[in-house]
């Protein structure tokens, strides 16, 4: 997106755009970040003319807890009082936010706007096989369905938008409320670090991943469960037996990570 200057009706005047572009940088670092992330979805996307709606959705525990109006966050009107404030407003509303894009096509979004987001989050069909028990079976439509459609998916977004830093997708336990462990973690008496090892080593053999880009952007986190934390039971009657131990999702971030390493 390209800056213009703009300029003053009244040069006498002493206005915002007359201080020095670190404190308009903080004042749009204030104004436009977010807490969660930002969900840009097209509410009837095969429309002739198709319209466009934004909300600030719930991510990694940050947000609100039901998704809010993207303009009863941010000041929407500040972008649009010039085309200076335009530019410089956007380029820390898309490239500081985490963006989940739903049904909007390249031509509804502007190369422009495209080009400045730097974080998103993508959804894809993750097959309900991956989620059993018996590790062979797991393997199997792991990489022969998961992993492909993944990988197709995540290419076409890095074509879409040639910025991204992290491209996350998030997979969502297969039960509401429920936990999620893989079966390739489904080991005893390992240590967390063993467990990632073993992890990674396991996803390795079932991951190809030759794409540059891609290997350096792409994140795959498992959503904890939405029911309460140990910490959140903290003081109550009914709170989780002691002895009961929680499986922490962040082992399965840091094994795919160091799978990255070792592909």
């Amino acid at each position: 997106m390209e800056w213009h200057q703009s300029y003053k009706a009244s040069p006498q005047q002493v206005g915002f755009l007359d201080l020095p572009r670190e404190l308009r940088d903080y004042v749009y670092g204030f104004a436009f970040r977010v807490n969660g992330a930002i969900l840009i979805y097209s509410p009837n996307p095969y429309a002739v003319r198709p319209t466009t709606k934004a909300m600030l959705i719930r991510h990694k525990g940050e947000g609100p807890v039901e998704p809010q109006p993207l303009g009863n966050i941010i000041p929407m009107a500040l972008p649009r009082a010039c085309r200076q404030l335009h530019a410089e407003c956007s380029a820390v509303l898309y490239g500081a936010n985490a963006f989940c894009i739903w049904f909007l096509s390249d031509t509804v979004l502007k190369l422009g706007y495209r080009q400045l987001v730097r974080h998103m989050i993508f959804t894809a069909e993750v097959d309900h096989r991956i989620f059993g028990i018996d590790l062979d079976e797991v393997s199997y439509w792991w990489k022969r369905r998961f992993w492909p459609t993944l990988v197709q998916n995540g290419i076409s977004k890095l074509e879409s938008f040639s910025s991204l830093e992290t491209l996350t997708l998030p997979i969502k336990p297969p039960r509401y409320g429920a936990s999620w462990k893989p079966a390739f973690f489904a080991v005893e008496n390992k240590t967390r670090e063993q467990r990632i090892s073993l992890a990674a080593n396991w996803m390795r053999a079932r991951s190809p991943l030759e794409d540059r880009r891609l290997r350096e952007c792409l994140q795959i986190e498992i959503e904890p469960p939405s029911g309460l934390s140990k910490d959140e039971y903290e003081g109550s009657r009914f709170a989780p037996d002691e002895a009961e131990k929680e499986w922490d999702e962040n082992e399965f971030m840091d094994a795919f990570e160091l799978m990255k390493t070792l592909s």
